[in-house]
């Protein structure tokens, strides 16, 4: 139970510190912001309860006899006009202050900035610190509305205010205790904590709700409309007590950054991701050796009695790779394991659904997915091999994309993929080709010419890259990723990244390049008949058009107008062929 205590004690130990440079530097545009928010949210709920009273006199001949004495001395249509128009008169000064609230922030903002005396420490900084100002002001404003709520619950209907009490009480244990448990409760309270605590309001109004139903029903209730108020100003309690749960996380998740902007002995901290340090942790010896055995063991039903560990550089960012030799009885046998860590998930279920069950690809066969303390694990047979060097890399890249122009991707894989992803003859879109056009304006008409030329062609472009057959690209080709085996197979060992392209895609576009690419496919036509009806100009037009898109994406937008009259003479070149023939 005292873990959650403390955290609790160390957000608001915190908020506190944050809290009193706020006031010292800027006291009277944070007591501005805090006045404004308690104006907004009392004037929001009265703007809300006003209508409900103007709907209860509609539906009365008179003035109802649990309406204040005072109203007596009124017509009823005069009321609901007044009524109608206060509550008008609220929805107004709520917008009002939302507008001081929004202005004494930037104004309280940029002071607290210039007062700081620092340089540029991260990207939009203004508006973190901005954020941080509001936060910080809305809880404090948050805090003070609720105990408001409770003096109004107290005066207008103490045993409802005493039923609140005791459930937040209890409500407040649970979760403590459940906390400790380390289980959904605690990682849901620690990434989420606003999620938890508006599921527990939402029981505790329910909860009330029933007393006061019961109090009607059986003991001695309150007046009606005291019971109405009593319900919105619990609804409305309730609702801001989820509120400063979250801005106080929010506050607490940015404070090295707020520390940094507003602190002059603070400077800027990065903070450890939690899921790099659980990641690491599984790394160190003391945990390794379990979980490595654990997921070889499922993954081959070989009951692994010991491993030795080796770790492989593949170049995979936040991907660690082992080569394992485990034993067992009288036998050994050799796996590479690639652990992943969370942010890269979708990578290794990326990965997953082009290797698993997939054993004609130049790659080690997957023997099996296994989940490591929600870390995803691959765990690969080793076939004996040896890791390339870098002086071969060039070579091996050119050597693994013909290997790749080979192989015929399934009917299936292909409709997933395709349900999945865009093609490129929908990625090269009117806002590139805009983009491209404004970069041209500012260089020559005659590159404005090539990028209109282009638009004009485009339909015809992207319908000869539509026709073409799709084959698998593996933009991780870096020097790291590359094995080759004992039996002089070349093998590649990350394909989180993979997609399919028009065949073509993804060759280098020099011309030297272009005509490698000829050769490899006149090579690949004899071992894949789907290519046989492809065009050398095609794939050459694929290559560069997959090239304009990566240029584009990178924003050299320079290098990819150089490209546009190669297209074009690509497809001009076929139709004076295409011309000719007819003729």
């Amino acid at each position: 139970m005292s873990a959650l205590f403390e955290n609790i004690l160390t957000t608001l130990r915190w908020s506190i510190s944050i809290g009193n440079k706020l006031f010292r530097v800027v006291p009277g545009a944070t007591l501005t912001i805090v006045i404004a928010t308690l104006v907004s949210q009392l004037s929001i709920l009265l703007a809300f309860l006003l209508p409900l009273k103007v709907i209860m006199l509609l539906g009365s001949t008179g003035i109802p006899r649990y309406f204040p004495s005072s109203f007596a001395d009124f017509d009823r249509d005069p009321l609901v006009i007044a009524l109608s128009l206060t509550a008008v008169a609220f929805y107004l000064l709520y917008l009002l202050a939302e507008k001081v609230i929004a202005y004494s922030s930037n104004r309280g903002t940029d002071y607290l900035l210039k007062k700081s005396q620092k340089m540029t420490l991260f990207e939009n900084q203004e508006e973190v610190a901005s954020r941080g100002y509001q936060r910080y002001s809305r809880s404090l404003a948050s805090s003070i509305f609720i105990f408001l709520v409770a003096v109004g619950l107290s005066w207008l209907y103490l045993d409802l205010l005493i039923v609140l009490i005791g459930y937040i009480i209890c409500a407040f244990l649970v979760l403590a205790v459940l906390y400790s448990l380390k289980g959904k409760v605690k990682a849901g309270l620690d990434e989420s904590p606003g999620a938890m605590v508006s599921t527990a309001t939402n029981v505790g109004f329910l909860l009330a709700f029933g007393f006061m139903v019961a109090q009607f029903l059986l003991g001695e209730p309150p007046g009606l409309l005291v019971a109405i108020i009593s319900l919105i100003l619990m609804r409305q309690g309730f609702s801001r007590i989820t509120g400063l749960v979250n801005d106080l996380k929010g506050l607490y998740s940015q404070r090295l950054k707020l520390n940094a902007l507003f602190f002059h002995g603070h400077v800027l901290i990065t903070e450890t991701n939690k899921n790099e340090n659980n990641f690491w942790t599984l790394l160190q010896s003391s945990q390794r050796g379990r979980w490595v055995c654990d997921a070889i063991a499922n993954a081959s039903s070989l009951s692994v009695e010991k491993a030795e560990m080796e770790w492989v550089q593949m170049g995979g960012q936040d991907v660690a790779t082992f080569r394992v030799k485990v034993f067992y009885g009288n036998e050994n046998s050799e796996f590479l394991l690639k652990l992943f860590n969370k942010n890269r998930s979708s990578l290794a279920k990326h990965e997953a659904v082009l290797l698993l069950g997939n054993n004609v690809l130049p790659s080690l066969p997957l023997l099996g997915v296994e989940n490591v303390e929600g870390f995803h694990c691959h765990v690969f047979e080793w076939i004996p091999a040896i890791k390339i060097p870098h002086k071969q890399a060039n070579l091996c890249k050119k050597k693994m994309m013909k290997l790749l122009m080979v192989v015929e991707p399934g009917k299936a894989l292909i409709s997933q993929f395709n349900r999945s992803r865009p093609p490129i003859w929908q990625r090269i879109d009117s806002r590139m080709l805009e983009r491209m056009r404004t970069v041209a304006e500012l260089l020559d008409d005659e590159s404005v010419n090539d990028v209109e030329n282009f638009k004009k062609i485009k339909s015809a472009i992207m319908k000869r890259l539509q026709a073409l057959p799709l084959s698998l690209v593996n933009p991780e080709l870096g020097p790291n990723a590359f094995i080759k085996t004992d039996a002089g197979d070349l093998l590649l060992a990350h394909w989180g990244r993979w997609c399919l392209e028009p065949v073509g895609a993804n060759w280098p576009v020099q011309n030297k390049e272009l005509e490698h690419l000829v050769t490899a496919l006149n090579e690949a036509r004899s071992l894949r008949g789907t290519l046989r009806s492809v065009s050398d100009e095609d794939a050459c037009l694929s290559a560069l058009v997959f090239a304009l898109e990566k240029l584009c994406l990178r924003q050299d937008y320079i290098s990819a107008l150089k490209l546009i009259p190669r297209i074009l003479e690509y497809l001009e070149s076929e139709t004076q062929t295409f011309n000719c023939i007819s003729a």
